[in-house]
């Protein structure tokens, strides 16, 4: 109004006196679009004041020698009333219609954030940061243990106190919202009619300051309640896909090695049985029914070692890592695989080298590979293992020079009972899925490509560091 005022007096010699009090109406308009109704309503009131002191007649006093300029006077304030009261409602819903657009960003980012949770800590901690930002405070989310008690899952803007904890009891067990109307509130998360837990918030005041509040806090306790079911429902359905996929595996499991164990048994009974039945056989005979015995045997060793393998993989079993030398685990899967492999030529290359690896599982890696290629190349075929340092991995082919994979990919010579198409060959089909199963629980990967001829099969496993220096044997006294 001061500065108005000084306008005006300037402008008064260019424009008569009633003219001048379109500049305080202007000013009254501005009042009220940028401070707000009571601010607007004394700047009138000024106006009117500052008018009638400086520009009436008689000057410099409050005295009105006409009184026409009472007229003037009421309409002045009155246009400032009115002028006020239309500015600054339209500020307020200019106000409220941003803090609505805000929110509805705030809960569109919200319904994002949990529909990419996939874990109920996810969900619970999007809610409470939500909801901390949201209402400018603290917020919280409890979820109902199995035994009914309330456990933290996610807190923002500290650590929730001890009368929260309190209320959120009260919430979850009466089903309603509980807390202090100046303090905190706590709304129970509803999934169905039971409830999962609690979502806390604090500060909080039921004064009517702002009555939007409590519809945005009473949206984002049923999106999370509702997220909440989707995690748990989506859980149990996996559940129950891992059970039923377990099951379906157990079954093929079980008619794959009720075959393969009664060829074995079936073979090694009925040299038993000649061997106890004529004792006066031939020693070519007792012989050749002897190694048929031996020969069985090792497969169903084989055979239940590879069983054994997949149920402790299957468990999460963790390999036993140690530094060994790779040499020496591919002399014992060539020395217990000698047998089948015959007269087929084996060329190592490179084995010097250290690999950090369980060595037990690493050698049936070996086996199973071995085994393979002895069983799908015909007899004289040579086999080449080429160990190599590559980017601080290990890699170690296995090639042979046998048919190769005919027809069939590559790739699903690794699932679990898939079999080679080459007739006459035997096998449960778990060797290749197990060899593959090794490797990834080493970090590593195994790969299977065509040879010029025959199949190569690519192991890799990652570097562990520097491996520790072996120090100098002591020289004999």
């Amino acid at each position: 109004m001061a500065a108005t005022t000084g306008v005006a007096w300037v402008a008064r010699y260019r424009f008569s006196v009633p003219d001048v009090e379109m500049l305080f109406l202007l000013a009254v308009s501005v009042a009220a679009a940028f401070l707000g109704k009571r601010p607007s309503l004394l700047a009138a009131a000024l106006g009117v004041g500052c008018y009638d002191f400086f520009f009436v007649p008689p000057p410099f006093t409050f005295d009105i020698g006409d009184a026409r300029y009472l007229l003037t006077f009421a309409m002045l304030f009155a246009a400032g009333v009115v002028v006020s009261s239309l500015t600054s409602g339209l500020r307020q819903e200019r106000q409220a219609a941003l803090r609505r657009e805000e929110r509805a960003l705030a809960q569109y980012g919200l319904a994002s954030a949990l529909a990419s949770a996939s874990s109920a800590a996810a969900v619970c901690q999007a809610a409470a940061r939500f909801a901390a930002s949201a209402f400018g405070g603290s917020a919280a989310v409890l979820l109902r243990g199995e035994a009914g008690t309330l456990e933290l899952a996610a807190a923002e803007g500290g650590a929730p106190s001890p009368e929260l904890t309190s209320w959120a009891r009260s919430a979850l067990a009466s089903g309603r919202p509980a807390g202090a109307a100046d303090g905190l509130l706590c709304l129970p998360l509803l999934a169905g009619l039971e409830p999962v837990g609690v979502l806390g918030v604090a500060p909080w005041a039921e004064d009517g300051s702002d009555a939007e509040r409590t519809p945005l806090v009473e949206a984002l306790a049923q999106q999370v309640a509702s997220a909440l079911l989707r995690v748990r429902l989506g859980e149990e359905a996996r559940q129950a896909e891992r059970r039923a996929s377990a099951e379906e595996q157990r079954s093929a499991l079980l008619s794959s090695v009720s075959h393969d164990l009664r060829t074995p048994l079936a073979a090694i009974t009925g040299a038993a049985t000649a061997l106890r039945g004529d004792p006066a056989l031939p020693p070519a005979q007792r012989a050749e029914l002897l190694e048929t015995v031996c020969e069985e045997a090792e497969r169903m060793e084989r055979l239940v070692a590879n069983l054994l393998d997949m149920t402790r993989l299957q468990g999460g079993a963790a390999p036993r890592r140690e530094w060994v030398p790779l040499e020496e685990v591919l002399g014992a899967a060539l020395a217990r695989v000698e047998r089948l492999l015959g007269d087929r030529p084996v060329k190592v290359e490179g084995a010097a080298a250290l690999v950090h690896a369980d060595p037990v599982l690493l050698g049936q890696l070996f086996l199973n590979l071995l085994e393979n290629a002895a069983k799908y190349t015909p007899p004289g075929t040579p086999l080449t293992i080429r160990c190599r340092q590559a980017d601080e991995a290990t890699e170690v082919e296995v090639a042979d020079r046998g048919p190769g994979f005919g027809q069939a990919e590559p790739e699903r010579l690794f699932e679990r009972f898939s079999r080679g198409s080459h007739p006459g060959v035997g096998g449960a089909g778990l060797g290749l899925a197990i060899a593959r199963a090794i490797a990834e629980v080493h970090g590593g990967t195994l790969t299977a490509q065509r040879g010029d001829p025959g199949a190569v099969f690519r192991l890799t496993l990652p570097g562990a560091g520097a491996p520790p220096e072996v120090p100098p044997e002591r020289e004999a006294v």
